[in-house]
């Protein structure tokens, strides 16, 4: 007499229905297994920007928090940057450079890849800006210096220890010629675009707001030249240039 097919044997299955149930007691829970990472940013209602010799600069306070539960997943965010597109006009972006450790601190941080366990959060302002190229560098090297030189020179002077001292001409025009090529905070309409990178594209985020600058506020920022021949925005910092701090709303 014929043996039943394998499949048709009760005693097989009962044999697989308790493998599985071993080897699945030896794995996470599925719906941890499965569970994507998640993450949740929040922006101030502010956005200050400002630029150095021309090159624009933008700080930003932000909350970023892995909103999964104990349990989940954690996330590596690899890099934080704002992209500007002013209507009419050519996109840049600024990634983030560095960042102020607490409210009140007055030395940035370099800013490296972190990692956010399930629940955690982290909460800065961020400094958003673009690194010099090693030309760029090279020339703002050589005309900060020069202009530095020209003023210390003439404040060797006793005769010139209370009043403000230019630098020469010529150096100061490589300071505006540098700032003129680098200066992006035109006038308009702008949309910005905020994007979190991860170490799992799904968790990653990328956020739309809106905000104008007017005429006037470009006019201010690019009022920051004139005191490039007395050195201030050049070699030492301006109290007369705050930048600007201008409200955005979500897109």
């Amino acid at each position: 007499m014929n043996a039943d097919p394998f499949y048709l044997n009760w005693q097989f299955w009962s044999a697989v229905a308790a493998l599985a149930a071993l080897l699945l007691s030896q794995l996470p829970p599925i719906h941890i297994l499965f569970r994507r990472a998640k993450l949740r940013c929040e922006a101030f209602s502010r956005l200050h920007i400002t630029h150095k010799v021309g090159n624009p600069n933008a700080q930003w306070h932000l909350i970023i928090e892995n909103i999964e539960n104990i349990g989940g997943r954690s996330l590596r965010v690899k890099s934080i940057s704002l992209a500007f597109r002013r209507t009419g006009g050519e996109a840049f972006s600024l990634p983030a450079q560095n960042y102020l450790r607490t409210p009140d601190a007055t030395e940035n941080v370099m800013l490296a890849p972190f990692r956010l366990e399930p629940g955690e959060e982290w909460a800065h302002v961020m400094n958003f800006f673009n690194i010099y190229s090693r030309e760029d560098d090279k020339e703002y090297r050589r005309l900060e210096s020069a202009i530095r030189t020209d003023i210390l020179q003439q404040r060797e002077d006793p005769a010139n220890k209370d009043r403000l001292c230019e630098a020469a001409p010529e150096s100061v025009e490589l300071a505006t010629s540098f700032f003129k090529r680098h200066f992006k905070w035109d006038p308009g309409e702008y949309e910005l675009e905020l994007a979190i990178e991860t170490d799992r594209p799904e968790a990653s985020v990328k956020r739309l707001y809106l905000f104008s600058l007017f005429e006037s506020e470009s006019e201010e920022l690019c009022s920051y030249s004139d005191n490039y021949k007395y050195g201030g925005g050049v070699y030492w910092v301006s109290q007369a240039q705050p930048g600007i701090l201008l409200p955005v709303r979500e897109k």
